[in-house]
C-alpha cells in the first residue's frame, strides 16, 4: 500500500468516533436540549431546540465532540430580545458558562468534558435571514443530505489536516477555515486528496461555487466578493463561506497541501509538540537574535474572547504603524493572550535605536511653489542639521529625528492609553492604568512564570511551521 494511503487510513482510524463516544455525545445532546426547552418554557419563550453543527452532520472528530445547540425563536422577536431574553435562557440552562461572541452573543459551557455552545437564532424561511446564525440549521440539513459515509470520512481528514497545519477555525484569533468551509470544499472536490491537489494550484480570487449560482457570471465575482478565496455558500448565494479566511491562512493551506503531496507524513495531522526553551535559552536567543524585540505587556481586558482578539490585533496594528511612521524597520509583529489576565503584543524591529539624524528629500527644483515652501520650512530651522542643498534634481536636508528609541516611543505613546495612535477602545483604559514595555531578554522572567507564553515565544523564534522540513 502506498505511504500516503497508509497515512490516511491511520488518521481516519484515529479521528472516527467510537460507538462509546457517540453514545456519550447523544446522551449529552438529549439532556441539554431538554434542559434548554424546560428553561425556555418556564420563561414563556417558544423555542425549537435542535442539535446542529458537526455532531448533527456526523463530521466531528474523535475526542473533539463539541456540539452546537440552536434555539430557534420566532422572527417576530426583536434583535434585542434575541440577545437578552434568549441569551438569559441559554445562561440558565448552561449553569456555569462563558459568554462568546460571533455576530451576536452566545453561551459556551462544558458538560462531562464536552464543549457545548448554546446559540439563539431566528426561525426564518431560507434566505430571509435576520441574523448570521439563522443559516446554520440550513447548513446542517444541506450537508446531511449531501454527505454519505465515505464523504463524512473525507471531511474528517480535511478538518484534521486543517487543524494540524494551523488553519482551522473561523474565529478572529485564527481567521482560518471553519468546519462548514472544510465540509463544502471536501464535498466540492469529492475527497480529501482531490481537495489538496486542487488547493496546491489555487490562485488569488479562487472561486468554488458548488451550486453553480454564478455559472456564466464568473466575471462579476470580484465585485461581489473581494476576498482572496471565494466559496459561495450553498444555501445563500450572497455569502462567501470563506470570507473570514485571512490571506496568510489561505496560502498556508496551499503551501501545506503541496508539501504533504510531495512528502506525506503524519506530522501534518499530528504536529510534533514544541519543546519550550528554558529561561536561560530563551534569554540567550533573544539577546543574540540580531534584531530587537519589544514586548508590551498588560492585564485583563473586559471583553468576550472574540472581541478581545479583535482589539489585540487592532492595537498591534496601531503600534506597528507608529513604529513605521517614526522610521523604524518593523520585521514582524504578533499578539498573545491567556484570554484572562495577561496580554502581550510583540514588535520586532531591525534596531531599537536609530541614528539621531535622518536624510529627508524635498521636491524637485523644477517645482517652484513646492521648492519655496520647502526652503521656508528648513532654511535656518533648528531641526535642520545640514542643508537644504541640491542633489541631482531635488532639494535635500538632514534633520534631527524626534524619536530615536523604539521602547521610549511606545512608552510615551501609550501613557495616555494610546488613543491618539489608534489603540483599541477596550484596551486603551487598561494601558492608561498600567502596562510594561520589555525589550529582548527582559521578557524571560515573565516566561518563567508562564509556560504558555514561553511556548508561544519558542514557536515565534523558530518562525516556521512544524511540518516544514
Amino acid at each position: 500500500m502506498p505511504v500516503l494511503q497508509e497515512i490516511l487510513d491511520e488518521v481516519s482510524k484515529r479521528v472516527t468516533p467510537s460507538p462509546v463516544e457517540r453514545a456519550k455525545i447523544a446522551r449529552i445532546a438529549d439532556n441539554i436540549r431538554l434542559r434548554v426547552s424546560q428553561v425556555a418554557s418556564s420563561a414563556g419563550l417558544e423555542v425549537d431546540v435542535r442539535l446542529d453543527g458537526s455532531v448533527a452532520k456526523d463530521t466531528w472528530l474523535s475526542g473533539e465532540g463539541d456540539m452546537d445547540i440552536f434555539m430557534k425563536v420566532s422572527p417576530e422577536l426583536t434583535r434585542e430580545e434575541l440577545e437578552t431574553r434568549c441569551l438569559e435562557v441559554a445562561r440558565k440552562a448552561a449553569g456555569s458558562y462563558v459568554e462568546r461572541y460571533a455576530e451576536h452573543p452566545y453561551i459556551e459551557t462544558s458538560i462531562e468534558g464536552v464543549r457545548v455552545n448554546i446559540v439563539p437564532c431566528f426561525n426564518v424561511e431560507k434566505g430571509k435571514w435576520k441574523s448570521a446564525t439563522d443559516r446554520t440549521p440550513f447548513h446542517t440539513e444541506y450537508m446531511k443530505a449531501k454527505l454519505d459515509e465515505r464523504l463524512r470520512s473525507e471531511v474528517r481528514l480535511t478538518k484534521k489536516f486543517a487543524k494540524g497545519v494551523g488553519v482551522y477555525g473561523a474565529e478572529i484569533k485564527v481567521s482560518g477555515f471553519s468546519g462548514m468551509l472544510c465540509e463544502t470544499l471536501t464535498l466540492n472536490y469529492g475527497s480529501f486528496q482531490e481537495l489538496l491537489r486542487a488547493a496546491a494550484a489555487w490562485k488569488r480570487g479562487q472561486l468554488i461555487d458548488i451550486e453553480r449560482f454564478y455559472q456564466g457570471l464568473e466575471s462579476e465575482i470580484p465585485d461581489l466578493f473581494p476576498e482572496p478565496l471565494v466559496v459561495v455558500d450553498p444555501v445563500d448565494k450572497g455569502r462567501n463561506v470563506a470570507a473570514a479566511v485571512a490571506q496568510d491562512k489561505m496560502w498556508l493551506l496551499v503551501a501545506a497541501s503541496r508539501q504533504f503531496l510531495q512528502s506525506p507524513s503524519l506530522n501534518f495531522f499530528y504536529p510534533r509538540p514544541i519543546k519550550p526553551l528554558t529561561t536561560r535559552q530563551l534569554a540567550g536567543k533573544l539577546a543574540g537574535r540580531g534584531s530587537d524585540i519589544i514586548f508590551v505587556q498588560f492585564g485583563r481586558v473586559e471583553a468576550v474572547v472574540d472581541v478581545l482578539w479583535s482589539q489585540l490585533y487592532k492595537t498591534e496594528n496601531s503600534l506597528r504603524n507608529l513604529l513605521k511612521a517614526n522610521g523604524f524597520q518593523v520585521l514582524r509583529t504578533a499578539s498573545w493572550s491567556d484570554e484572562k489576565k495577561c496580554n502581550v503584543i510583540v514588535l520586532e524591529v531591525e534596531v531599537k535605536r536609530l541614528s539621531p539624524i535622518v536624510r529627508h528629500f524635498g521636491p524637485p527644483v523644477s517645482r517652484v511653489t513646492e521648492s519655496e515652501r520647502f526652503l521656508e520650512k528648513y532654511v535656518g530651522a533648528p531641526e535642520a542639521v545640514s542643508g537644504p542643498r541640491v542633489e541631482d534634481d531635488r532639494w535635500v536636508v538632514e534633520k534631527k529625528r524626534r524619536r530615536v528609541d523604539a521602547a521610549s516611543l511606545i512608552r510615551m505613546s501609550l501613557s495616555d492609553g494610546g488613543k491618539t495612535i489608534g489603540v483599541a477602545n477596550k484596551i486603551s483604559p487598561v494601558l492608561r492604568e498600567k502596562f510594561k514595555v520589555l525589550v529582548n531578554e527582559e521578557i524571560a522572567d515573565l516566561c518563567e512564570k508562564r509556560r504558555d507564553l514561553n511556548l508561544f515565544l519558542t514557536d515565534y523564534l523558530m518562525g516556521r511551521p512544524t511540518w516544514l522540513r
